[in-house]
């Protein structure tokens, strides 16, 4: 059956599909056209320092297809690369588009110490962690430290040259700290050393006659070698430096005093160029004051009693002066 115009009902049905149809193709066209055209624009990866407060993303968009409707948080105590959708809306379309925020650590360790300038006597050491009051950063805490740097981040140490530090005069110490993002920061301090304090040196001979009984002290001392340190001891199964040094005596039948601050008063004094076996060398720092005795052997060599770690031994006189920080203040033979 025809219309009046002569088309007939399934032309015209047909017509209204086909109309339908391509209305909403461009429809739909129109739509992913206006979806696709959705974007945000930035120079670069979003970039922000650890700890930023009230941070915006907005500030680092560069140009934008449509308006905004919402953004996810950044958590900015987070280090390292997070993704954000941020929602764009454009006639009535809503677009999520993610972009990367890079949360950053560029903020190197604080030091703080308790003094710009450590005095010590000559002949002292100085724990130059007494001088950190501390070492803090805001992403990692507090900075411990590492004393063998084992590590490659994230601790703190001490540079200066060992060789001079404990010379007389101004010395820089520098703490260095790392923080576990490679930061750095150093801060100095002075050590000063203060000069040595003049040394009274009492009178001393070069013509009394050596020890009767000095190779037999040299003997009975070496034969103790090996046996333990212990603190207040005078043998005989364990020393301390002048009960080493009495006990020794003993055994030939001489009387010495008990103490090193005795000893140093014992018998008469001798230059260390005039010492002979069986000598007593008294050892200290640069005031004076007796710290240690020894049995001197001959050959530039003495055996004493030397600490808990090492018990009796028989040792170079030149390489303890350069190892103790100590010299020979005195030397004392026994007629």
């Amino acid at each position: 059956m025809k219309t009046p115009n002569g088309l007939s009902k399934t032309n015209i049905l047909f017509l209204m599909f086909l109309s339908l149809l391509i209305i909403s193709t461009c429809y739909v066209y129109h739509n992913f056209d206006t979806y696709n055209s959705i974007q945000i624009v930035m120079d670069d990866v979003s970039v922000i320092e650890y700890g930023t407060a009230n941070y915006n993303v907005k500030e680092d968009i560069k140009d934008i297809e449509g308006d905004i409707v919402s953004i996810e948080t950044v958590d900015t105590h987070l280090v390292g690369n997070q993704e954000i959708v941020v929602n764009v809306v454009k006639e009535n379309m809503v677009k999520e588009i993610p972009i990367i925020v890079s949360v950053v650590d560029s903020i190197a360790p604080v030091i703080e110490l308790k003094e710009e300038k450590i005095t010590i006597d000559y002949g002292d050491t100085y724990d130059f962690n007494l001088n950190v009051l501390s070492v803090h950063d805001e992403v990692d805490g507090d900075i411990p430290y590492v004393g063998d740097c084992s590590v490659d981040t994230h601790y703190y140490n001490f540079s200066f040259d060992s060789n001079t530090i404990y010379d007389s005069g101004e010395h820089e110490v520098v703490v260095f700290a790392l923080d576990s993002n490679g930061n750095r920061t150093d801060k100095s301090f002075i050590l000063e050393v203060l000069e040595p304090k003049p040394v009274y040196v009492s009178p001393v001979y070069s013509n009394i006659a050596g020890n009767a009984n000095g190779g037999s002290l040299v003997s009975l001392a070496y034969s103790y070698v090996g046996y333990p340190y212990i603190s207040g001891s005078n043998g005989p199964y364990g020393f301390d430096c002048s009960g080493f040094v009495q006990y020794i005596y003993s055994l030939v039948g001489i009387s010495v005093s008990r103490s090193t601050s005795t000893q140093i008063y014992d018998g008469v004094p001798v230059s260390y160029e005039n010492a002979q076996p069986g000598d007593i060398l008294l050892w200290g720092y640069y005031d004076g004051a007796p710290t240690h005795s020894a049995l001197y052997v001959g050959g530039g060599k003495m055996v004493h009693a030397t600490n808990p770690s090492q018990g009796v031994l028989a040792s170079d006189v030149a390489a303890w002066t350069r190892g103790s920080g100590t010299h020979v203040i005195a030397v004392r033979r026994i007629p």
